[in-house]
């Protein structure tokens, strides 16, 4: 099945001839000088270009640096103990995955604890870490308001915890995640303008919202001000999508939400798990309804590349998770470091992709800079 979205396209030539014959009338006119009212095409036609432009930093392919390009003061002690939290999402398998290589340069033990969903099982959890008792403690999306006790009991034993997809590290005494509060928003922003874009100036939109991460709120925030500033006249429908039914029926809730709301004409999604299975259930539903989400896994590129998914904001999940690590490793060492602006950071770890710039490689996904090992090894002072 193929991502048709017939309406858009539609839309985007009819903007094009409706250009073309305005500029030929224009002769015609008995005054050349008086203002043309602007009319719905004119505003769509601003908005596509208006999204363009925003998203160049997202599009184009360029040359890119470590987000932390300095060597370690020394090489990390051969044998060194970080935990691994799990939150139990698709993605947040990948990322275990992705954190294996590295270790094994670095010669260091990796445990991975299993957290739950709900506060009785994180605290549990927690409190296995802390029994561990170990060096360091890598944390993805698991909000630091249910461990806060565990927080304070691994700083006294000197084990750092780096962050990613956390928005308020800093309010617990946690080292400020690179993808924090206003990197989701800024992403958020790039969803809205890819909406945009790649609907060919469509005006009616719904948000698939993750409320248990916090992290899908902030990108909310960002698509909500970015669709208000570039397109006036959309509107952008909000439905929560719960953590639970991520990798199970979350697929079948945005078919239901499609089938109440005939009018939406593209979607986007705080995280692609929503997609995973998507094409399949939107074409069995007589659907023609595309869209766009954050975080894909391999199953949503493979959809790409079959052209059943129509885009994603990829983000280089392996790039994502040596960055986290060699955070923590500087936390582990004492060693000062410095984050670039966000919209560097952002547009360093996170690209468009479509079927025509599809990953060959499903499984390894998008590859921001493709010598990072090599770079994070001399970094490293490995080999």
């Amino acid at each position: 099945m193929r991502v048709h979205h017939s309406k858009s396209r539609i839309r985007a030539a009819a903007l094009v001839s409706i250009g073309a014959i305005a500029l030929a009338g224009c002769s015609a006119t008995s005054d050349a000088n008086e203002p043309e009212p602007e009319s719905e095409s004119t505003d769509a036609s601003g908005a596509l270009a208006a999204a363009e432009e925003f998203l160049q930093p997202w599009a184009v392919e360029s040359d890119k640096d470590l987000l932390i390009d300095e060597p370690l003061d020394e090489p990390v002690e051969e044998g060194a103990q970080i935990v691994y939290l799990d939150v139990g999402t698709p993605v947040s398998a990948v990322m275990w995955e992705n954190l294996q290589a590295p270790a094994e340069l670095l010669g260091i033990d990796l445990e991975r604890v299993e957290t739950g969903r709900d506060a009785q099982s994180i605290n549990s959890a927690m409190n296995t870490v802390v029994e561990l008792e170990p060096d360091g403690v890598i944390n993805i999306t698991l909000d630091p308001v249910f461990f806060e006790s565990q927080i304070a009991q691994l700083e006294e034993m000197g084990a750092p915890i780096a962050s990613g997809s956390i928005v308020n590290s800093t309010e617990f005494g946690l080292p400020e995640a690179f993808n924090g509060a206003e990197w989701m928003r800024i992403n958020g922003e790039a969803l809205a303008a890819a909406a945009i874009m790649r609907s060919g100036g469509a005006e009616e939109f719904v948000f698939y919202n993750v409320p248990e991460f916090p992290f899908s709120a902030l990108e909310l925030e960002g698509a909500e001000a970015k669709m208000e500033e570039l397109c006036p006249s959309c509107t952008m429908r909000v439905v929560d999508i719960p953590i639970a039914e991520l990798g199970s029926t979350a697929a079948d809730r945005v078919v239901s939400d499609l089938q109440s709301n005939p009018d939406t004409e593209y979607f986007i999604a705080a995280v692609d798990e929503v997609q995973i299975g998507l094409p399949q259930r939107i074409s069995l539903a007589g659907l023609d309804v595309g869209g766009i989400a954050m975080w894909p896994a391999p199953p949503n590129y493979e959809q790409i590349a079959n052209g059943e998914q129509d885009a994603t904001l990829a983000v280089d999940l392996n790039l994502m998770m040596w960055t986290v690590l060699d955070q923590l490793l500087r936390e582990m060492a004492g060693q000062s470091y410095e984050w670039p602006d966000v919209a560097t950071r952002a547009s360093t770890i996170t690209h468009v992709i479509d079927q025509e710039s599809a990953p060959a490689n499903a499984s390894e996904g998008y590859v921001s800079i493709p010598d990072y090992q090599d770079r994070f090894a001399e970094n490293w002072l490995v080999g």
